[in-house]
């Protein structure tokens, strides 16, 4: 028998079991002013359920972003601030980097992109909420360079340790106390990540804890939550309550797919745990998620991140809102670029992290699903106050559905509003699933869909289904198809639902008056026992009309292409995405960045990709619709519905690098018997305070207890038979040596996920032939892939890069050591680019990759047109190293947004590894042996649009054989026409060779 029931038993509807709501276990943390909502007066608040702004409920959605991982300022970081919030993230997670900050110690320097201010005042004017983490997850793990030197344990209350960190976290602090909330975005500040607490055979770590907490306060920030990111999943680490070093709040990490992108198909188990977790450590802590893995690292010779992108699709991230997690930070939501010197050695160049805004700035499929999962959540308060009910499988728990395939979590708010998480049992199965679901309803339980068919999961997909949703006046008795959003407009209460295409869905909604349906054929409305049901399979987009609601139905390839966009109002902050936030619901665009309305014109922002089909759904005022300040032609349908079309016609067309006038220079003369390397450092340290200690020779030639990573040892007389070295310099790291101008050879370092070698030791054998009776000179060059971070707390991050040891063979010891890196050491003259950007080789210290270079006129260069292989597609036929250098001119259409790659070519069996400047900005490390990354993303504003370009490219052959690029070409990723904010003079401000070297 099928039946329905109405809205009118909702009063008399019994509630499930539900946490009680007090604070009495909430433990406040000694020197903390109190966060639990209902006993503290801050505007930032929180309890069990969620995180209250001016005592309303909110999901956190977050997302992280690195500003300092696109240094091209405010333009850049507006850009993704919109894309973020276009997608319904209402926060940001923001790393401020130490090491970027203080090059020298004594010295911070928080101007141009490592600027706090400029952050916070973006996210301010986008709406976007900020969470502060001061640290990185990169080079060092965000320690300067100068910190391997100081005897003193990292991340432990030593006093040596103490006096290092204090100065930035003051000067963090000072920056953060005008922005906090409601005076800013900023809501909270992590003290550190993943951390643990003292032990007896480990001291020193909460203490350490309590100092930054301590610190934090002093210097203002009473008005927020103080956070802790808990490694390896819930431990409760810091929790409050915990002891010394709890925080105010609590949040755990998790990557349950790991980071093999090797192996993208093998996902992990089914979680089922969060929940008791969450009763474990403290019921009545809001269950926060400080970072949940929405995409995943890649090494060096890797697989790269399209294979990332399989491992960590969207589909999985539903099983935290089944545990109840209400505060939520997807790490990353945009990766950037590890410019410079910036990476640590587990990952390249690229950060895009397979997140859901790729690192060209483009937006990922992934960015389209989280879209419709974070307009539900804002669309979903009830969502808040939902706790578990039940869950389980056929034969195990409490089945909901008949298909033992199907697993089901119920959560139950007070209200009465039901909400079935469900997935499949095992994220083996790959294929669909059909079943039927059991659902509550203010007439009893039913089971659905009741008018035939069957309700289908895709194979890895999760759905959360609804029964007794609200919607504006109206209420959903249920349905099969999964919820986008709910708003009214108008005085029109609007839902949308959406499922796979072609499956069958069933949706039933309280209402006496006989349904219209327009658009796909697919759908069927009819009026049932008092109820409208609405039947069919999804296909493009169907309406249902009744009485004062619109049903909105799309098959979810349509429904990615929707947005809810807020509209500015005095009544609710920027920050506001919940559904009584006045809001227009767009369908089409690529992206659409903002919307307001002036006078009777709804004005919208935002990007195309090609000729699109526009539909608006605004308020009834609204008589015409404009796009990107122009006025689009729309037909109005109905008060405030338009549809038209965006033209989209823009072309462009970049310059080929091979046809370029390209200049040549050798950047190894140090190997010339006739160089001087006087003015170089003397390596004169015998010993180190650091735990690691040297592998053999008299004098330590790590690079950073000098600040470089080049030596030059000098040793008297020929009876010398070779040399031992032992070198490191991180994961797939790679060195060559020559003794005189005669070279010895090579050796490279490997990934993590293969032998693991940042080490290596080798014999090297001297012809006499090739030795002096007076002053012989042994020249080593390595390359290193970053200081290791700190992730065990046991100073991992002070491993030397450079010569770990050495012995001369034969006979004898060598008379002295050299050594040489970037200009100036930690007295760079680079106070825009910072102490991360340049590295050794000649040609950088030279200034050969700065603007205004003079290269026609510098001795030793030398023009293609006069030497025919003096291209990088020449190359070089002997180890060494040489430099290229070129110019090009763009002319990108006004209006678009083009990303532009510089794209290599591999040839996997030739040793080679280039780095490349675009004026003046180390953009990319390119190793053609180990690979994977062939496309280096140039970002507007380090690349100049409209205007001219210099490029400097080097390439240095560890082959004795040489080598030389197989291709090399700028290509464009994307082609937008946008609205995004452009960089005033084409490129930011940053100086040039005239500035820096003349």
């Amino acid at each position: 028998m099928r039946w329905l029931v109405s809205a009118s038993a909702l009063s008399a509807l019994t509630i499930a079991s539900q946490i009680a709501h007090t604070s009495s276990a909430y433990v406040v943390p000694p020197g903390s002013p109190g966060f639990y909502h209902g006993n503290s007066s801050a505007a930032v608040t929180f309890d069990q359920y969620s995180l209250f702004l001016d005592n309303k409920r909110l999901f956190v959605f977050s997302g992280e972003f690195h500003p300092w991982r696109l240094p091209t300022g405010q333009a850049g970081w507006r850009d993704v601030f919109q894309k973020m919030k276009a997608a319904g993230y209402n926060a940001a997670s923001v790393y401020h980097h130490w090491a970027l900050s203080e090059g020298k110690r004594g010295e911070l320097d928080f101007n141009y992109y490592r600027s706090h201010t400029d952050v916070y005042e973006v996210a301010k004017e986008v709406g976007i909420l900020i969470i502060v983490r001061p640290g990185a997850e990169t080079y060092g793990g965000g320690y300067p360079g100068w910190l391997t030197n100081d005897p003193a344990k990292a991340r432990t209350n030593q006093t040596g340790h103490t006096d290092a960190w204090t100065p930035f976290i003051e000067a963090v602090s000072k920056f953060v106390e005008p922005y906090q909330y409601p005076d800013g975005p900023v809501i909270a500040i992590q003290s550190e990540n993943e951390f643990w607490e003292s032990t007896s055979s480990d001291p020193g770590r909460s203490e350490y804890m309590q100092l930054i907490e301590n610190t934090y306060r002093a210097n203002g920030l009473t008005k927020i939550p103080i956070t802790h990111n808990d490694q390896t999943n819930t431990r409760g680490t810091y929790a409050p309550g915990s002891g010394l070093g709890e925080v105010d709040l609590y949040t755990w990490d998790s990557y349950p797919n790991g980071f093999d992108c090797s192996n993208p198909t093998a996902w992990s188990g089914l979680d089922t745990q969060l929940d008791a977790d969450h009763q474990r450590i403290d019921p009545e802590l809001l269950w926060a998620s400080g970072e949940f893995g929405s995409g995943a690292f890649d090494p060096w010779g890797g697989s790269g991140y399209d294979q990332c992108y399989i491992l960590t699709n969207e589909q999985y991230t539903n099983n935290n809102y089944a545990g109840e997690t209400h505060y939520q930070n997807l790490y990353m939501t945009f990766g950037g670029t590890n410019w410079g010197n910036l990476a640590e050695p587990t990952v390249y160049t690229s950060y895009d992290y397979a997140a859901p805004i790729r690192e060209d700035r483009t937006l990922s499929p992934k960015y389209y699903e989280l879209k419709l999962q974070a307009g539900f959540l804002h669309a979903s308060p009830d969502f808040l106050l939902a706790t578990r009910v039940g869950s389980g499988t056929v034969g195990s728990g409490t089945a909901y559905s008949d298909n033992a395939k199907v697993y089901t979590t119920v959560l139950k708010s007070q209200s009465g509003v039901s909400f079935y998480v469900v997935r499949q049992t095992s994220n083996s199965y790959t294929t669909p699933v059909s079943f039927s679901l059991r659902v509550n309803t203010t007439g009893g339980e039913i089971t659905v869909p009741q008018y035939g068919g069957n309700i289908t999961l895709e194979g890895r997909e999760s759905q959360i289904l609804v029964s007794e949703y609200p919607f504006g006046n109206h209420t959903l008795t249920y349905s099969t198809a999964e919820v986008f959003t709910q708003t009214t407009i108008g005085g029109v209460d609007y839902l949308v639902l959406y499922a796979q295409v072609g499956h069958s869905i069933e949706a039933v909604i309280p209402a006496t008056a006989v349904p219209q349906v327009t658009g796909s054929g697919s759908i069927k409305a009819t009026s049932t026992n008092g109820s409208v049901v609405i039947t069919g399979s999804t296909s493009g987009i169907s309406r249902v009309v009744f009485s004062g609601a619109t049903v909105i139905v799309a098959d979810k390839e349509t429904a990615l292409s929707l947005w809810n966009i807020r509209l500015p109002s005095s009544n609710n902050t920027l920050y506001d995405v919940t559904p009584d936030a006045p809001s227009v619901l767009v369908s089409g665009p690529y992206l659409v960045r903002n919307a307001s309305i002036t006078g009777s014109t709804l004005e919208l922002y935002g990007d195309i990709n090609a000729t699109t089909a526009l539909g608006v759904i605004a308020p009834s005022s609204v008589n015409s619709v404009s796009w990107n300040g122009e006025s689009v032609q729309v037909q109005n349908v109905a008060p405030g519905v338009f549809n038209g079309t965006l033209e989209f016609g823009t072309k462009v067309s970049l310059p080929g690098l091979k046809e370029a006038e390209w200049y040549c220079a050798n950047s190894l003369p140090e190997i010339d018997p006739a160089f001087n390397d006087s003015d170089w450092v003397t390596a004169n340290k015998t010993s180190t305070v650091r735990p690691y200690q040297p592998q053999g020779g008299k004098y330590v030639l790590y690079a950073d207890e000098y600040g470089y990573h080049q030596a030059r040892g000098h040793f008297t007389g020929s009876s010398a038979t070779g040399v031992n070295l032992t070198v490191q310099g991180g994961y797939n790291f790679g060195y060559s040596v020559w003794i005189n101008s005669q070279f010895l050879g090579s050796s490279q370092g490997t990934n993590q996920y293969t032998t693991s070698i940042d080490i290596t030791t080798e014999t090297w054998s001297f012809n006499t032939t090739h030795l002096n009776e007076g002053d012989n000179v042994l020249t080593v060059v390595v390359d290193q892939t970053g200081l290791e971070e700190d992730y065990g707390g046991d100073d991992t991050f002070k491993t030397p890069r450079g010569v770990r040891g050495y012995t001369l063979l034969g006979g004898g010891d060598f008379d002295y050591w050299k050594l040489q890196g970037n200009l100036g050491g930690e007295d760079f003259p680079d106070k825009v680019r910072g102490p991360l950007n340049e590295g050794g080789l000649f040609v950088e210290r030279q200034g050969a990759h700065l603007p205004g270079f003079p290269v026609t006129s510098t001795s030793g260069w030398n023009a293609s047109t006069a030497a025919s292989s003096c291209t990088p597609y020449d190359g070089i036929t002997s180890a060494g190293i040489r430099a290229y250098r070129t110019t090009f001119e763009l002319s990108l259409p006004e209006g678009s947004d083009v990303p532009v790659a510089l794209q290599f070519e591999r040839t996997p069996s030739s040793s080679y590894r280039s780095l490349f400047y675009i004026n003046g900005w180390q953009f990319g490390r390119f190793n053609s042996r180990d690979g994977p990354q062939t496309s280096f993303p140039l970002p507007e504003g380090i690349l100049n649009p409209r205007g001219s370009n210099e490029l400097l490219v080097t390439l240095w052959s560890l082959d004795a054989a040489g080598a030389k690029i197989a291709d090399l070409e700028l290509a464009n990723t994307a082609l937008l026409e946008s609205s995004k904010e452009v960089i005033v003079g084409g490129t930011v401000e940053s100086p040039g060779y005239s500035q820096l070297r003349d």
